[in-house]
């Protein structure tokens, strides 16, 4: 039997009297931010209003002045809207929640609007146990209700603004499931659920003028103990990911702080910001107003590499009008260079 002998191809160079000289070049990448204040923004909050969230409801209207100040110090601009989580209902089914005669949703021209968040807020606990938060805003920001019930709420050129509160994981299944009697179909049958994937697509649609979205949630942690059955809401963690959101407990005993945050990063401090390129880690450089920023998870910046968003954390939030930079060597943008 013949045998052929594979030589590698370094080796084929060297007796071919052929020398190797090539590099990898790294693309390099600049991109610059500006912190601006919002001047409008319309701001969608979403209820989970199963038989478990009254504490938590009360705790939402209760800091919404943590929450509201940082956009009446700013002059912001905004639109405040309440839905529920409670897709079945069809008094509910993305239909923004307001009293009898009152308006859809407030504005900061409405007498004691503060007051009458917190009366809005607590959405009651005889909602749908299959919560289905992210499916609800794409009921509430689409037709026909975006122009019917909820018409004007949602305006273009407006960041929008969507937080979930909820102490489950999201059930958007577009019926999927309603073969399912069992309580527990949205965690048995979890694989016919609508893909975030898809859900953040639709999101997406919702942008008319290239709007900025900005998604955040107060849920349910990964680690529940003592946190009074709370479920891990994955789901509503993957969409603050997704669009540069805040993502806070809904165990925290207090919600002074998450409140003040959301606010800061509605009234334009952001937080976050998504660059052009997957970067490589170790390659950023970023500068605010010229002064370098170290990577810190605590008082400087971090990199979410799924969604290639640069993350900001306590004194490390860049002030309003202030430029950011960020220099960076693009993930697999590789090109040979060499003879």
């Amino acid at each position: 039997m013949r045998r052929t002998i594979l030589m590698p191809m370094a080796q084929i160079l060297i007796l071919a009297g052929c020398t190797v000289d090539q590099e990898v070049v790294r693309q390099k990448q600049t991109d610059l931010f500006y912190q601006e204040p919002t001047d409008e923004v319309d701001i969608l909050w979403v209820i989970d209003n199963s038989v478990s969230m009254q504490d938590e409801q009360v705790e939402v209207g209760a800091k919404f002045q943590d929450f509201i100040g940082n956009l009446e110090t700013t002059g912001v601009d905004f639109h405040v809207g309440v839905v529920t989580t409670d897709l079945d209902n069809p008094d509910e089914n993305g239909k923004l929640q307001a009293p009898e005669g009152e308006p859809a949703f407030l504005t900061a021209r409405d007498e004691d609007y503060q007051a009458r968040f917190a009366e809005r807020v607590q959405v009651g606990v005889e909602g749908a146990d299959r919560e289905k938060g992210i499916g609800a805003v794409l009921k509430a920001l689409s037709e026909p209700l975006a122009s019917s019930f909820n018409a004007g709420f949602l305006r273009t050129g407006a960041t929008l603004n969507v937080i979930y509160v909820s102490d489950e994981n999201d059930c958007t299944d577009d019926g999927e499931l309603n073969q399912y009697d069992t309580p527990t179909a949205c965690y048995d049958h979890n694989d016919e659920l609508v893909r975030v994937k898809e859900l953040i697509e639709g999101y997406e649609l919702l942008k008319t003028q290239g709007e900025r979205i900005l998604v955040s949630s107060v849920v349910g942690p990964e680690i529940t103990e003592g946190c009074d059955g709370a479920k891990p809401g994955f789901r509503y963690e993957s969409m603050a990911d997704a669009f540069g959101g805040l993502k806070g407990s809904i165990c925290a005993q207090d919600f002074s702080v998450i409140m003040d945050n959301l606010g800061l990063q509605v009234s334009g401090e952001m937080s976050s910001f998504q660059l052009t390129y997957a970067a490589i880690v170790e390659t950023i450089e970023v500068f605010v107003d010229d002064v370098q920023i170290d990577q810190d998870d605590a008082e400087g910046w971090s990199y979410d590499l799924t969604y290639a968003i640069l993350y900001f954390h306590g004194g490390g939030v860049p002030d309003r009008g202030s430029q950011i930079v960020v220099e960076y060597e693009v993930a697999g943008g590789g090109i040979i260079e060499g003879e």
